[in-house]
């Protein structure tokens, strides 16, 4: 009689059939051994039948779940149509509708917003992270006071991504409904569409209000001509320049300051004047132009925005162009989210982050000229780099 036997009794092979091709004959005096074999190898063969049949249940799982996906994932667009055709009559016992999305949205659920709640056509759709290490680093950089805040909700909400902020959890949140989590990034995440960075670090002028701590007028001035290289190389030279009126970027900065980083506070009128308040002046004028060149001259890939044309003349046009340059597609609606798109602009001139009324006050002949000149500079700059020029028809005539 002879029996097949495992060459390894010790460590059965990876198969049954592996174990029981693998063998030597015995003779009848070791019947008892191969015996034993016999049943060590039936009991794997029992073994291995388990796991088949427990992979078989994990596939028709597996099946069932991704069906189940497919249907939700067409489902909410289902919903999204039936909102956009009933609008406010889309309400269940006097509630809203809790709306769902596919699992694959729905990234990181604890860092999702919804910026637009309360309205029902707008309301299902939520900004959060990218996927990590999905979106290289890009600044949008520009002078403080220039409305990138308010630039920063429109930009989030046609691409459903954040926006950084180099300045972390001390950048407050820019809208205020639903969660708002895009200053808690990493920013080596690469996982935001842009990344908010002023890039001014001189000291700034004590105005004669606020708390706010700088240093006097007389240093500025030598701040300025010393200042260091942009930041641009952070972010492999990509960046997009937001740039503002500088007279009207001067007076939001001064309300900011004036009022101990509040964005939407102000201060009366009477408080600029003096010679802090010229030193500041100079400090904007000078600046401004500074930061605006370094940053053209600077970025290999990018494009300037411009605040008076997002806001008063084609925002859907120059965000299109905004996407475009910065290579987003939407991954579910390319290139642009219609619905996404027509959101943002319904929603354009929300208040979380903007001041009502802004005081101003008329500039003297001479700080005309000063902003004049730096106006000049820019556009002598945005002109050698083959970018729009500023839109100065655009610019206020009260100031």
């Amino acid at each position: 009689m002879t029996v097949p036997i495992c060459v390894s009794r010790r460590s059965i092979c990876e198969t049954f059939d592996t174990c029981c091709l693998k063998f030597r004959t015995i003779s009848d005096s070791h019947t008892q051994q191969g015996d034993e074999v016999l049943s060590e190898c039936t009991s794997f063969e029992m073994k291995l039948r388990r796991k088949e049949l427990y992979a078989i249940a994990l596939a028709t799982a597996g099946v069932a779940l991704f069906s189940l996906h497919r249907l939700n994932y067409e489902g909410s667009h289902i919903v999204s149509s039936i909102i956009g055709t009933f609008g406010n009559s889309w309400l269940i016992a006097g509630k809203e509708k809790n709306f769902t999305l596919p699992p694959d949205y729905i990234i990181d659920p604890d860092h999702v917003s919804y910026p637009w709640i309360g309205d029902p056509t707008c309301q299902h759709f939520p900004v959060q992270f990218a996927r990590n290490h999905t979106r290289p680093k890009w600044a949008l950089t520009s002078f403080p006071g220039s409305g990138v805040t308010w630039t920063r909700q429109l930009i989030e909400g046609v691409t459903g991504i954040y926006t950084g902020s180099v300045y972390g959890r001390a950048d407050k949140p820019i809208v205020l409904t639903g969660n708002h989590s895009s200053n808690t990034a990493n920013l080596e995440c690469e996982c935001t569409i842009l990344i908010k960075d002023h890039d001014i670090d001189q000291p700034i002028p004590v105005l004669p209000i606020g708390g706010f701590n700088g240093v006097k007028g007389n240093e500025t001035t030598k701040k300025n001509d010393e200042r260091g290289p942009v930041h641009s190389f952070f972010y492999g030279y990509r960046g997009v320049l937001l740039l503002r009126n500088p007279v009207d970027t001067m007076f939001t900065y001064a309300h900011f300051l004036a009022t101990s980083g509040d964005k939407t506070g102000v201060v009366s009128e009477n408080h600029f004047s003096g010679p802090n308040w010229e030193a500041y002046v100079d400090y904007v004028a000078n600046t401004w132009a500074d930061h605006a060149v370094g940053w053209i001259e600077t970025i290999q890939n990018g494009t300037v925005l411009f605040y008076e044309r997002l806001l008063l003349e084609d925002t859907a046009a120059e965000l299109k162009r905004l996407l475009e340059v910065i290579r987003f597609s939407d991954p579910h609606r390319p290139p642009v989210d219609p619905q996404r798109l027509r959101c943002a602009l319904r929603h354009k001139n929300r208040v979380d982050r903007k001041r009502l009324k802004k005081p101003v006050v008329p500039l003297t002949a001479d700080q005309r000229k000063k902003f004049e000149s730096s106006i000049e500079r820019v556009q002598t700059s945005l002109r050698e780099k083959g970018w729009p020029l500023l839109p100065v028809y655009l610019y206020r005539e009260d100031l």
